[in-house]
């Protein structure tokens, strides 16, 4: 049996450059002083990502005609801008906005401006949530319904079940808070262990909610959930959120499906912890690894509809392009365009974040994480079915829990609760 996968990603390499076109680009004199400064040559980084193994079935992919556009050298430097205890989001309301809100796993949520000066707390639910391991506060979302915001949140609750609420927020963009500091419960599920909790809240280019589920943790996915429709573990999830409860949208994949849960929107991920989409609803996954493979997938999509809909990611048929549980099996699930080995000290992939002509000037349509273990960034280009480039964009940020940004900078965050806004300068 094989895998396959078509991707049409032209747009994805030049997103930024599409999306944004008509804004200037930061000049070296408006960038802070910094830190630390790494000058990469794109001539000197291209790669080839290995497709398969001894132990995995052979693959085929069809590969789109796409044109890619070097944009030469840069110069990435990184600054610390601001520090909370156990960071682990950091997400921006509205372009418009000169704030974005930052989110500990121990249970807060801060407003900070743009150069990184606090604002105010806008929710505290520690009392509700424990941030040891891989628990807590998780994730953080907004979406716009007509002249009205509302705000979703992913934690685990004291019993470690995953939670997913909802708070309307004013315009001012502080929380308004009910009879429950923890808001509006829309939906609930049941963890069977204390790890692989994904975390990613996204609301899509569709303006449905999008939820990342871990496998439900321990390891090796040993009850088999990812690829089983009948359960809402390893899976992204796609659902309307309404003021109680939520919608089930009709064009999901799994909605006339004897048997699968309709929420699903695609299957075969291990821990989701951070995914994006980007300008065009194509989707970008970070997948955390088992014992050896870090891996970055791309689902095609459109803004109508967004990418991943119906797809297998592979997990735990397969860890990255590799067979692993022999008793299960995805024949036709995407093969990641990127994956990384546990050496060198590397261990469990952060994403996530796409450039833009704004946030990274000379590498709009590049996809930037880091790694928890080894502290690096990487940033990586890609034709859609495989690796075109990578580099090293920066080192010795921690333990790194994530990369994110805004519609004005690209951050990188640590579990020390360092905030650094990475920058990336042409040469």
């Amino acid at each position: 049996m094989k895998r396959s996968v078509s991707l049409a990603v032209a747009s994805i390499l030049l997103a930024g450059c599409g999306a944004k076109a008509d804004q200037a680009e930061p000049t070296t004199s408006q960038l802070p002083d910094t830190t630390s400064t790494t000058v990469v040559d794109e001539a000197s980084t291209t790669t080839t990502l290995s497709t398969s193994s001894s132990t995995a079935p052979p693959r085929t992919t069809t590969a789109p005609t796409t044109t890619v556009v070097g944009s030469g050298a840069v110069a990435y430097s990184t600054k610390v801008i601001g520090q909370l205890a156990a960071v682990v989001d950091l997400t921006q309301r509205d372009s418009s906005d000169a704030f974005f809100y930052v989110v500990s796993r121990n249970g807060t949520i801060e407003r900070w401006r743009t150069n990184g000066t606090r604002i105010d707390t806008v929710l505290d639910i520690s009392a509700s949530t424990t941030g040891e391991g891989e628990r807590g506060l998780l994730g953080l979302t907004f979406r716009r319904i007509v002249n009205k915001w509302e705000a979703f949140i992913n934690f685990t609750d004291l019993a470690g079940n995953t939670v997913i609420s909802r708070f309307d927020v004013s315009d001012d963009g502080t929380f308004l808070m009910g009879s429950s500091p923890t808001g509006t419960t829309i939906l609930s599920i049941n963890q069977p262990y204390s790890n692989h909790n994904g975390g990613a809240v996204v609301v899509g280019p569709d303006n449905m909610l999008y939820i990342g589920m871990g496998d439900g943790g321990s390891a090796n996915d040993p009850e088999r959930r990812a690829l089983d429709t009948s359960q809402l573990l390893g899976k992204i999830l796609r659902i309307n959120p309404r003021t109680n409860g939520y919608d089930i949208p009709a064009n999901n994949p799994y909605t006339n499906v004897a048997g699968a849960r309709a929420e699903i929107w695609a299957i075969g991920v291990r821990n989701p912890w951070r995914f994006n989409f980007d300008t065009f609803g194509n989707i970008w996954i970070a997948d955390v690894g088992q014992n050896q493979w870090e891996e970055v997938s791309i689902g095609r999509g459109t803004k109508k509809v967004p990418g991943g809909r119906g797809a297998s990611f592979g997990w735990s048929a397969y860890e990255g392009t590799h067979r692993f549980n022999e008793d299960v099996a995805s024949p036709n699930s995407v093969r990641p365009v990127f994956e990384y080995e546990h050496k060198n000290g590397a261990c469990s992939i952060s994403g996530s974040a796409i450039g833009t002509n704004i946030i990274t000037p000379g590498r709009a349509g590049w996809y930037f994480f880091g790694d928890y273990c080894t502290g690096e960034v990487t940033a990586l280009l890609t034709d859609g079915t495989s690796t075109v480039a990578t580099e090293i964009a920066a080192k010795q940020m921690g333990n790194i829990t994530a990369v994110r940004s805004t519609s004005e900078a690209m951050f990188v965050l640590s579990v020390d609760g360092m905030v650094r806004q990475l920058i990336s300068t042409r040469k």
